[in-house]
């Protein structure tokens, strides 16, 4: 029989394991032991969970925060890829007034694919837009112009000898016009990254 005093004793170290933390060796725990919702996000060690621990579809895209998503994570596409392959896209805004050149330092080598050209103001005599790989054309030259505002245009070429631009190197958007100040564009070069 316990007596009231070695009752205590073990209240006093039940509650001391209570509020212990115990490591379990590894591979001791079966996931069929684990009640549901037993595990807290607080009770995970940092880095313990990686890819290779994820069930396959455990990552949504309702678990994608938004407005994070960027080329950064759009993989090379190799030439005959079957499964194809995820375009990037570049904004480049071009400021009416002034001739200019606007260089964008690509991170990964990247292969031109399309380029579209809108104006923002009606075009001006002797206005055009030519995309090139630092200093070489990539596009012929755009005659914009006789464009009114909003006009779209895009390249009737595009040169396959220097449609490659190299990581760090700058993708080149250069205009310029004749007579008044150039109207202004925003020009959407589309391109895919390659190896």
């Amino acid at each position: 029989m316990l007596t009231r005093k070695r009752l205590e004793q073990l209240e006093a170290k039940i509650g001391a394991l209570r509020d212990a933390t115990v490591a379990a060796p590894a591979d001791s725990i079966q996931a069929s032991e684990l009640g549901t919702d037993s595990v807290e996000t607080l009770k995970i060690k940092d880095l313990n969970v990686t890819t290779a621990k994820l069930n396959a579809l455990a990552v949504t895209a309702a678990k994608i925060a938004a407005s994070i998503l960027d080329g950064a994570k759009v993989a090379v596409v190799a030439d005959a890829n079957v499964l194809g392959g995820i375009p990037v896209m570049y904004r480049i805004l071009l400021a009416s007034g002034a001739d200019a050149n606007v260089d964008v330092a690509l991170t990964e080598k990247t292969r031109v694919t399309d380029v579209v050209v809108i104006l923002k103001g009606a075009g001006t005599t002797g206005a055009d837009v030519q995309v090139q790989n630092v200093t070489t054309a990539i596009t012929d030259l755009l005659d914009v112009s006789a464009g009114a505002d909003k006009a779209v245009f895009r390249p009737g070429t595009i040169d396959d000898a220097s449609h490659e631009v190299a990581a760090a190197a700058n993708l080149r958007v250069a205009y310029s016009s004749t007579g008044a100040d150039f109207p202004g564009a925003e020009v959407y070069v589309t391109g895919m990254k390659v190896a």
